[in-house]
């Protein structure tokens, strides 16, 4: 039987040879990460961004064996799944690397709340609160997601855990934490700040109207439509301009009831930032 962990969609191709893996729910700032990863990668070893097509970060590897094969995925298609319906079973990771990045879940939610219903694909139909309170693909499912990956961080070879808000606070440091667990070599200031400019927010923002990546996944649902960037606001704490205060309320009860305790600063960090 097909393990449930094992990547699909656009990741299927590297999986197998795959060393790294970087896990998240959707909305969590992987795109902004994968995009310093690869001007990191590029400029330390001198290869095209145009190598990486899509942000498919194995094809440099593919020309410069050195680099590791690093992947990017959501995990056992965590956006469609309710908390009865995801996997535990973490094996395919055991001699891989983790890095799992993690975001406030309100704002992950708002965040992607307009991902499913601004953009391509399988449109949300329904309002913001109806979508906070669904069992498949929102709040609950990813406080589950979480619950697994802290009881499974020890499978993996080795396990990173990182944050939206914590590459927000020291972008450089923690781009240079990650690119180091991932076993490149330590980038220097030069190379690190040249990633972290290119990964800025309106510089993200004026590529995907660009189609600068070639990826339907990396356009805008409609150009003048703000809130259907994949880049959309990139602000900490922006749920509190979506969710009325009943409906952030019941979120933290969620939270707090149901989250290890251990990971609950991480889903309420807007509150500590």
């Amino acid at each position: 039987m097909t393990n449930p962990s094992r990547p699909g969609h656009s990741a299927v191709d590297d999986a197998d040879d795959a060393e790294v893996v970087v896990i998240s729910f959707p909305k969590c700032g992987r795109t902004w990460l994968r995009v310093m990863m690869a001007k990191a990668i590029s400029a330390h070893w001198g290869l095209p961004m145009e190598l990486c097509a899509d942000l498919r970060l194995p094809a440099f590897s593919e020309v410069e064996p050195r680099v590791p094969r690093i992947i990017f995925w959501h995990d056992d298609r965590v956006a469609w799944r309710t908390p009865e319906e995801l996997s535990g079973d973490k094996g395919w990771y055991h001699d891989r690397k983790v890095v799992f990045l993690t975001r406030d879940l309100r704002d992950t939610i708002v965040s992607q709340y307009f991902q499913r219903s601004r953009r391509p694909g399988d449109p949300y139909p329904g309002e913001l609160g109806a979508f906070l309170t669904e069992r498949r693909g929102s709040l609950r499912t990813c406080v589950e997601f979480w619950n697994i990956w802290h009881a499974a961080r020890a499978v993996p070879d080795g396990f990173l855990l990182t944050s939206y808000e914590r590459l927000g606070a020291d972008t450089a440091g923690e781009l240079a934490r990650v690119l180091e667990f991932c076993g490149l070599p330590a980038p220097g200031a030069g190379t690190l700040r040249e990633a972290v400019e290119f990964g800025g927010f309106g510089r993200m923002r004026g590529m995907e109207l660009a189609d600068a990546f070639r990826s339907e996944r990396l356009r805008p649902g409609r150009p003048d439509d703000p809130e259907s960037f994949k880049t959309r606001r990139g602000v900490v704490g922006g749920h509190r301009d979506y969710l009325s205060a009943a409906q952030i309320a019941w979120a933290d009860a969620l939270i707090t009831e149901r989250l290890v305790p251990a990971w609950q600063p991480l889903a309420l960090a807007a509150d500590l930032a």
